[in-house]
């Protein structure tokens, strides 16, 4: 992580995991639903931020998830990454993951498959509970 005197910027050796002290999180049909239970406040994420949760939960690096991403969908593993490096700082600011100090696990493998459709991954806030 770099500070730029605004916010951190994430880099691609970064390993994140969801903040167990704080964060309940469940995959659910292909959906991200996350909980901050200090906050009060859940968030949802679709598609490929629950990808993306799902190995942030793997425990692999951020540039690791990029190219897992850009395996898996219709994206460029920069874009990817460009895509994530926001995610990340919403997930930091939300106080979702926290970075971690373990070695980043490799992604898991996959099986040839045609790559899906991409948008890029969103973070859906709810305060209504």
């Amino acid at each position: 992580m770099t500070w730029t005197g605004e916010l951190l910027v994430p880099s691609p050796t970064d390993v994140l995991k969801p903040n167990a002290a704080d964060v309940a999180a469940k995959l659910f049909e292909g959906e991200a639903i996350i909980m901050n239970l200090k906050t009060g406040m859940y968030f949802s994420a679709d598609r490929v931020g629950a990808a993306v949760w799902e190995l942030v939960e793997a425990g692999c690096s951020l540039g690791s998830i990029a190219s897992s991403l850009a395996e898996r969908f219709e994206v460029s593993a920069a874009q990817a990454m460009e895509d994530l490096e926001r995610l990340s700082q919403q997930m930091l600011g939300e106080g979702l993951v926290v970075v971690s100090q373990e070695a980043a696990f490799a992604p898991p493998t996959r099986q040839e498959m045609a790559r899906l459709s991409y948008e890029p991954p969103t973070l859906q806030r709810y305060d209504d509970m």
